[in-house]
């Protein structure tokens, strides 16, 4: 029996569902809003089925909604996939490799195995997006990238997650900072600084939102950017303290531009993974990327450790090293809640 069902509405049904908005949606199939709304209409009158619950502010899927949502998702994945092989069929001799991760993450990490990438494969072509993690994701869900390396954020669960290392997060001052010559400092006594975080949607500035929320503490940051730069140039100058992961600050700290101190209730690491859409075929060089990357983190130790933990731990009397510990165990304490 052939299918009525009309691809051009279940198309604006999922952008809708995507988006959370109607108006978004219309901006991304470059159509009117009434036009996105009479199409879901259209197809909940023809199939007699109420698809959303319409609020003010945001759209949300009813129990039918969400079952025809994960349908479309996969639907427009294969006709994503589809076009990508279309517009890559003029040259099957050239592969892209589409990888998305923060500023910092290519800097301090990634640039090494891209590195090694590149020379084992030479004519895969490297495309790669910065943003935060949340932004990331968005890119996998929106066939922009195939691969993201970003800081834990919750996951949905059509996304392949891959536990991939773990870096301290400490906390930063000026050198002539009131707090910068003390061994180890507790969350409460920064409540009352000028914070200056990462943006909402990274994996930092979850992981301090729930250090403070853990200690009853609102984060309101005096400052809240993406800009990792702008942030240490802030803190050197005086301007204020700052929560970031270790590995994109040691040149600072070494140069004593800033003072890296930890917390006493630490250590607080921040979990990178490797997401992918498990939906979605991956390229050969998406998988060949993967293959590295995988066998790197098998063979290797924890990629960073935070140096100060030795005198942190002489100020608490026991442990608190992650150093010693088997891979999975840290993975596990670190998605603890």
């Amino acid at each position: 029996m052939p299918s009525d069902l009309n691809l051009n509405q279940l198309k604006a049904f999922y952008y809708a569902a995507s988006c959370g908005s109607i108006t978004r949606a219309a901006d991304k199939l470059f159509i009117t809003q009434p036009a996105v709304s009479l199409q879901i209409k259209a197809l909940e009158d023809r199939h007699s089925v109420q698809l959303f619950i319409r609020r003010k502010k945001k759209l949300e899927l009813t129990p039918s909604g969400k079952l025809l949502y994960q349908v479309a998702e996969k639907i427009f994945g294969l006709v994503e996939d589809a076009e990508r092989v279309l517009d890559q069929a003029h040259d099957f001799a050239e592969e892209v490799l589409r990888i998305g991760s923060s500023k910092q993450l290519v800097r301090h990490l990634l640039a090494r195995y891209i590195s090694a990438f590149r020379a084992a494969f030479p004519r895969v072509r490297i495309q790669i997006s910065e943003g935060s993690s949340e932004e990331m994701l968005a890119n996998i869900r929106e066939n922009r990238n195939d691969i993201a390396i970003v800081g834990r954020l919750p996951y949905q669960e059509n996304l392949e997650v891959i536990p991939f290392i773990e870096d301290a997060l400490v906390v930063l001052t000026s050198p002539a900072h009131r707090l910068a010559e003390r061994e180890a400092v507790s969350v409460e006594e920064l409540a009352g600084e000028n914070l200056i975080l990462r943006e909402k949607g990274s994996g930092t500035r979850l992981l301090v939102d729930r250090i403070f929320r853990d200690h009853g503490i609102s984060t309101r940051g005096s400052i809240e950017t993406g800009n990792v730069d702008f942030i240490k140039e802030m803190v050197a100058a005086g301007n204020g303290v700052t929560f970031l992961a270790r590995m994109g600050v040691d040149h600072e700290v070494n140069k004593g531009e800033l003072r890296a101190i930890p917390l006493r209730e630490g250590p607080f690491l921040l979990a990178v993974d490797i997401v992918y859409d498990r939906n979605k075929t991956l390229s050969q060089a998406d998988k060949d990327f993967l293959d590295m990357l995988i066998k790197a983190k098998a063979g290797s130790q924890p990629v960073y450790t935070f140096h100060l933990f030795a005198a942190h731990e002489e100020t608490q009397g026991r442990p608190r090293t992650m150093e010693g510990l088997p891979h999975d165990r840290r993975i596990a304490d670190a998605e603890k809640p």
